[in-house]
């Protein structure tokens, strides 16, 4: 367990290991302390290979060698836990580097840190709730009203003070996703009691524990979500029409499949019960689930492996009917369980690869669901072989296609294809893999070699493992209020960028409106001072009319237009408030030209003077020219008009600004109130991605280079900008690279990086992380 806990440390880092992850979720309210990487991997690596001397000194070598490196690895532990001496990191920094065995500068390289000038708000996102701001308050919000003055009594819109409230509410907020833990954890009971009538462990302890662990975690879910049916029921039936979280109410049914297999052969009427219950409860819900398909098909974008979880409730059904085979009718109902879902599983494995090596790439949420290839195909040759009682060719296959979709998951684990915040979605990879342990036991058994002892205590170890650093997660989330969190969201669909991007020009419009306050008190200390705030509110000013201008282009050329196939008469208002926006948008260019041109005109003046200067001075010495009064005149008199100039600009610019902000601000919560729902509710998803696509394709590519690091830098999360490209991505996933390549110019370089973990499909062509797409 340690020399694993190294190897994991020294190849992805102390987060992803059981002690470091333990270490994490003990220290999560503390501010992190940033140090160097490279000595600490070298004394992870230093770890590793002193708990790999102890693993093989206790097997092969005499009885001192393991205890030997185990006191050593020990003593150093104990040097950095007591005194915060390292002793991996003083070989490397005193000895190798001195040495020329290590390259300093590569080491000093990896010291330097950037910057990101946004580092108070990035701090929130790290340490701190989100809904500790920043909040920003609109004034003069115009009360809804239809186009011909009547009070628009029902909006789709929230109707909190500000729209970035997030809510803890433990039944309200209460996921059918949480479900998983409980389910897990009665998972890995029935594999100890597999194992233990297997006679592979000589205790019974540990799955009674485990399934009572279990119980617990099940129960005060159920009551919990039991309570919101109740007291939400609308928000009950949302979940229903999720395309994800309805398949997810299969595992309620699993897990008392689950419970009742541990109850098997102590508590023979409960175990039937409960296998009666989860059994029917969850052929219900696949044929619920089938009827709505055939009703309301889903497109080939929405299909996702979570699509399995009801046929893998079916297949434990059949599997848990092993110790009532020889009861009438039982036999009959296993093949009834186990051929359907069997048959629909291989119709629905092929599109789902299809959809998961297509693009765009799943959402990183979904992609745990791909560990249902581990546990379907193993969940079929363990029923297969409770039903036919003969390890064929069919066992075989589907036992060794278990094996090779579980080695794949490694991979992809290596890769960090499951690289994502920590969800309770996590969960089901335990599961999958609980599920693939059945199998595995079945064929030790059958060989009872040394290999396939090592390989399914191996593999059990694993799961153990990954679900004791998965039950440390959830109780920090649950202890720190992550969880029963509804955290303010925007949804994926094509257009999901619209609303962010209100709310990037409402938190720049702040920006501006405190730069123009600054230039209305005039308390600067030297003109210096001044030109820099005049210099930042110019730059600031570029991009706010840029951005607003290709948004409202690809508004009233294609927005506006379709919304009003749906509802006409709707944009009235919103095109006469676009129409007084343009006004001021036009007088705020011009101001802006000139302020720009009395720049560039004194910059070019400067160079010009000063090199006509070094001629006259030179002239003047040889006597060749007389400089007259006239033309010094001439020179001050243009530098005066100038400055006055720009100063008249600047005046009247601050003059028109506030409202200029304050009424775009009120249109675009106009456009909320009025316009959005109608785009949510009534125009179809795939209409949306045209839309989205022509949106996309309006402005010129020099104005793009400006809007989108613009509204991505001028998000107060880091998750909405994170939502903004998966909207870009949804609707033009070819263009990713160029979106990528303009992000990569424009943000900082820690945001892009943050960004390009998220989406990978944004690294730019030769950059790092960068592959082929197209």
């Amino acid at each position: 367990m340690i020399f694993a806990g190294y190897l994991i440390r020294f190849l992805w880092g102390g987060s992803y290991s059981l002690l470091g992850s333990t270490a994490g979720i003990v220290a999560r309210g503390l501010e992190p302390d940033v140090v160097t990487a490279p000595p600490k991997q070298f004394a992870a690596f230093c770890g590793l290979l002193f708990s790999m001397a102890a693993t093989i000194g206790m097997f092969t070598g005499p009885f001192y060698v393991g205890p030997f490196f185990l006191f050593a690895l020990a003593g150093a532990a104990g040097l950095f836990g007591f005194v915060n001496f390292c002793v991996g990191c003083w070989i490397l920094t005193e000895i190798m580097i001195p040495l020329g065995m290590v390259s300093k500068k590569r080491i000093s390289d990896c010291i330097v840190c950037v910057e990101d000038t946004r580092q108070k708000a990035e701090d929130k996102f790290y340490n701190k709730r989100w809904n500790e701001g920043p909040h920003h308050k609109f004034e003069g919000y115009v009360a809804p009203t239809f186009p011909e003055g009547r009070p628009l009594k029902h909006k789709y819109t929230d109707k909190t003070e500000h729209q970035r409230e997030d809510s803890w509410h433990l039944i309200k907020q209460c996921q059918v996703a949480y479900v998983l833990p409980g389910l897990c954890w009665a998972a890995v009971g029935a594999n100890f009691k597999a194992l233990y009538y297997a006679d592979l462990i000589p205790e019974q302890y540990p799955w009674i524990l485990l399934t009572i662990v279990g119980v617990s975690f099940f129960g005060c879910w159920g009551l919990l979500y039991l309570l919101k049916c109740f007291m939400y029921p609308r928000r009950v039936l949302k979940d229903f029409d999720h395309k994800v979280n309805r398949y997810m109410f299969a595992g309620i049914p699993i897990a008392l499949l689950l419970f009742g297999f541990a109850a098997q052969k102590e508590q023979d009427d409960i175990a039937e019960a409960l296998f009666w219950l989860g059994s029917m409860s969850n052929l219900v819900l696949t044929f619920w689930l089938l009827t709505r398909t055939f009703i309301h098909p889903v497109s080939s974008s929405e299909v996702n492996p979570s699509m399995m979880i009801p046929l893998l409730g079916n297949l434990l059904a059949a599997y848990s009917t092993e110790q009532w085979l020889d009861k009438k009718g039982f036999m009959d109902l296993a093949f009834f369980l186990f051929t359907p879902s069997f048959i629909l599983w291989l119709l629905l494995a092929p599109g789902i690869l299809l959809r998961l090596t297509d693009a765009p790439a799943l959402a990183p949420k979904v992609r745990i669901t791909v560990f249902s290839y581990v546990a379907a195909p193993a969940l079929s040759a363990a029923c297969y072989l409770i039903l036919v009682k003969e390890m064929d060719i069919v066992f075989l296959g589907l036992f060794f296609f278990s094996v090779f979709a579980e080695l794949l998951m490694v991979a992809l684990f290596l890769t960090n294809y499951f690289k994502a915040p920590f969800e309770e979605g996590k969960w089901f990879s335990v599961f999958c893999l609980a599920a693939a342990t059945f199998p595995l036991i079945s064929f030790h058994v059958s060989r009872d070699t040394s290999f396939t002892y090592v390989w399914l205590m191996a593999h059990f170890a694993v799961v153990t493992g990954l679900a004791l650093i998965l039950s440390g997660h959830t109780l920090a989330n649950i202890l720190h209020q992550k969880w029963f969190r509804g955290y303010p969201k925007y949804g994926l669909s094509p257009l999901a960028f619209t609303r962010p991007t209100h709310d990037a020009f409402r938190t720049a419009g702040k920006k501006i409106l405190d730069l123009v306050e600054k230039l209305q008190d005039d308390h600067f200390q030297n003109d210096e001072d001044r030109k820099e705030c005049q210099n930042e509110l110019v730059m600031m000013l570029e991009g706010y009319t840029t951005s607003l201008y290709v948004h409202s282009m690809y508004e009233d050329n294609v927005l506006f237009p379709t919304v009003d196939l749906y509802l006409p008469g709707r944009m009235k208002t919103a095109e006469m408030q676009h129409e007084q926006i343009h006004h001021d948008e036009e007088a705020i260019k011009a101001f802006l030209r000139e302020i720009k041109g009395d720049i560039t005109k004194g910059q070019g003046n400067t160079g010009k003077q000063k090199k006509a200067t070094e001629e006259v001075k030179y002239e003047e010495s040889k006597g060749l020219v007389a400089k007259s009064a006239k033309d010094e005149s001439i020179e001050v008199k243009n530098s005066e008009n100038s400055t006055s100039s720009s100063k008249d600009a600047i005046a009247q610019l601050v003059e028109i600004l506030p409202r200029f902000i304050q009424g775009n601000n009120e249109h675009m919560r106009h456009e909320e109130d009025h316009i959005s729902h109608v785009v949510k509710k009534l125009i179809p998803s795939k209409e949306q991605k045209s839309i989205a696509r022509k949106c996309l394709r309006t402005g010129t590519a020099e104005q793009w280079r400006v809007l989108l690091p613009f509204i991505i830098t001028h998000q107060d999360y880091h998750d909405r900008r994170v939502k903004i490209l998966q909207a870009f991505r949804v609707a033009y996933p070819e263009r990713m690279q160029l979106f990528g390549s303009w992000l990569y110019l424009g943000v900082e370089e820690i945001l892009f990086q943050r960004l390009r973990a998220d989406i990978p499909e944004l690294a730019p062509r030769n950059t790092e992380g960068w592959y082929r797409l197209w």
